[in-house]
């Protein structure tokens, strides 16, 4: 009995120190975001600067649930945008023949198109700016406003099928990246934690 008291103790030991270990590593841990978090209670004047790269400015760090957010947000976007021109394309005319309708985009007034859609969703302004930014579909005017506008033609870029293809390849390249992505921890300059 006596040799197993001392076994048992160091195991103890042991997983009391890992324990130890363990936790101070996440008292550090803490530590570090306390400092960098602008909302603690720690002086501002005093938060390391953070420097960012050009392209990641403005930008969600690479990682963090508000980058996988993003990408969802995203994602569900060109969603909308997809049935905005799916609807353009099953219910608009094609300008020019009949013959040639895989190389012909397509084209709806604005009041039609408002009518149809307000049964699939309630953003329909906002899809029809984000998809002409998108360079997806062109109309006259800034924007469009129901009754005044409902004569303004709506008109697909480029035929459906090229557009659907090219969407469902940024969509696809999305969701890959939300897989993808690992947590990083924030660059920081000049700091020195101790």
């Amino acid at each position: 009995m006596s040799r197993m008291e001392p076994e048992s103790c160091s195991s103890e030991e042991h997983s009391v120190s890992s324990r130890i270990t363990l936790f101070n590593q996440h008292v550090e841990q803490h530590q570090h975001w306390q400092q960098i978090n602008p909302f603690s209670h720690y002086n501002v004047r005093d938060i390391p600067k953070r420097y960012f790269l050009k392209e990641e400015y403005g930008r969600a760090p690479s990682g963090s649930r508000s980058e996988q957010r993003a990408l969802r947000a995203q994602v569900q976007s060109l969603e909308e945008i997809l049935k905005l021109c799916e609807v353009i394309n099953t219910s608009g005319n094609c300008d020019g023949e009949e013959l040639d309708a895989k190389k012909v985009a397509a084209s709806l007034k604005f009041g039609t198109l408002f009518e149809l859609y307000n049964t699939i969703s309630d953003k329909l302004l906002g899809t029809l700016l984000r998809a002409r930014k998108y360079n997806y579909v062109i109309f006259d005017g800034e924007t469009l406003f129901q009754g005044r506008d409902d004569a303004v033609l709506v008109k697909l870029q480029r035929p459906f099928h090229d557009l659907r293809a090219e969407i469902v390849s940024k969509i696809e390249n999305l969701r890959l990246i939300e897989t993808v992505k690992e947590t990083e921890q924030p660059a920081l300059r000049n700091t020195h934690f101790s």
